[in-house]
């Protein structure tokens, strides 16, 4: 296909710096007061680790089946979460409905593993040539929503939108997440920590992260 091979390793170590990072927001939502998005990192958790062995074969490990039943439970928990959210707070666009999108999308990657590449996933190489292929129109449809995601967020005035939703308690109240936490930050070690770890469009890279990651790997299936 003529794409470097540097560029797969380049998206597999970012794809790997986000879900170390979803890591670390997930102790941190544990141990300190941030309640929500911890269904994202879970999620950022999985398809980092996952996407960063379809970019570098060698990275990749652990049966299609699995990998299946995991974005497949994470694509009905974010479904749900998306219903549960209109059920609340009336008609409008759930943060959820992204993440469930996504995950639906890195089903149908193990479900239609792209075509051998220089860098290109590990699904791969137990597929015969005549294994059946992505519809290209769901293909550059998913493509295109993960690209538009990634350009709306790192376009919104209101940071942090991506990871938390427009309803959590800090937006609802403040306008950005995290802002109570910081404000109420002492200084000491910890709080210094998870103020960063936090930081709103922080969390948004990560977002952006990933989509423009998945939106290049089905462009790649294409």
């Amino acid at each position: 296909m003529g794409t470097p091979s540097w560029l797969y390793y380049l998206f597999g170590l970012v794809m790997l710096t986000v879900a170390a990072y979803s890591v670390a927001l997930l102790v941190v939502s544990v141990t300190g007061r941030h309640h929500t998005g911890r269904d994202v990192d879970i999620a950022h958790i999985f398809m980092g680790i996952s996407m960063a062995g379809m970019f570098v074969t060698k990275w990749a490990f652990g049966s299609r089946g699995i990998w299946e039943l995991i974005f497949t439970a994470l694509m009905v928990w974010f479904i749900v979460r998306s219903i549960q959210s209109i059920q609340s707070f009336g008609l409008h666009k759930p943060h959820e409905a992204i993440h469930a999108l996504m995950n639906f999308a890195m089903l149908l990657m193990y479900l239609f593993p792209p075509g051998s590449t220089p860098g290109a996933t590990g699904m791969s190489m137990s597929m015969s040539a005549g294994a059946a292929k992505l519809d290209p129109g769901l293909g550059f449809v998913l493509a295109v929503t993960f690209l538009a995601s990634a350009i709306f967020t790192l376009a919104s005035p209101v940071k942090g939108v991506s990871h938390h939703g427009s309803h959590a308690f800090a937006y609802a109240a403040m306008g950005a997440a995290g802002t109570e936490d910081s404000a109420s930050s002492h200084g000491n070690g910890a709080s210094t920590v998870e103020a960063t770890l936090t930081t709103p469009w922080l969390e948004d890279s990560s977002h952006v992260a990933m989509a423009v990651a998945m939106g290049f790997m089905l462009i790649l299936m294409l």
